[in-house]
Formats: C-alpha cells, sequence, structure tokens
C-alpha cells in the first residue's frame, strides 16, 4: 500500500511539473477537446450511451481495442480511423511528456539527497 501511495505522489509531482510546460498543457487541452468531440460524435452518430462513447474514445486512442463496441455506420468507422490517427499521437506525446517530467523530478530529488548528504559528511 506504501508502495502504491508513493507511486501516486511521484506521478502527481510528475503532473505538476509538466503541467508548468506550455507544449503540455496544449497537449492535454488537445487531447481533452478530441476525446470531448469524439464522444459527443458517437452520442449523436451511433447512438451509444455517454459513458460508452467516452470508453470507446479513450480505448481507441490508447490503441486497447477491447472489441466489445465498434461503430456500425459508415461515416462513424471513417470518423474512427481519422479519430485514432490523432489521439494515439496525442496520447502518447502527453505520456512522452509526462514520462519526462517524473524522470526530470527523480533527478533532481536524488541530486538533493547527494547535496545533503555531502554537507552531512
Amino acid at each position: 500500500m506504501i508502495g502504491l501511495v508513493l507511486m501516486v505522489r511521484r506521478v502527481l509531482g510528475a503532473f505538476r511539473t509538466a503541467w508548468a510546460d506550455h507544449a503540455f498543457r496544449g497537449l492535454a487541452l488537445t487531447l481533452a477537446a478530441l476525446v470531448a468531440s469524439a464522444t459527443l460524435f458517437y452520442v449523436l452518430v451511433e447512438g451509444w450511451s455517454p459513458l460508452d462513447s467516452a470508453y470507446f474514445s479513450v480505448v481507441t486512442g490508447l490503441t486497447i481495442g477491447y472489441g466489445d463496441l465498434a461503430p456500425q455506420t459508415a461515416i462513424g468507422k471513417v470518423f474512427t480511423m481519422l479519430y485514432a490517427l490523432l489521439a494515439v499521437g496525442l496520447f502518447v506525446g502527453l505520456g512522452a511528456t509526462l514520462a519526462k517530467a517524473y524522470l526530470d523530478n527523480r533527478t533532481r530529488t536524488r541530486a538533493a539527497l547527494r547535496q545533503r548528504r555531502a554537507k552531512d559528511h
């Protein structure tokens, strides 16, 4: 349980660090707008519930693809192909930026610990 708490703390710290970067904020907001747009599209065109639509949008963007939902209309299939191309890139970019912030925080923390230890000796 302690490991989970520490991991969540580190990820939240990385998110705070990444949020200070304009590129990360732009990616996050663009991705949120894209997922929201896709969710609305699937509600209106495929007739899915908002939850199913949001679920499908995220699962498709993360390339998980459980196969439990699939567009039935021709326009839904075309939209999904275009959406997937955009969403996958945005999810990867967001994840890479978040990972970089996580590693930067870790490097800074370790450097600070080394400096403290050097002062104590």
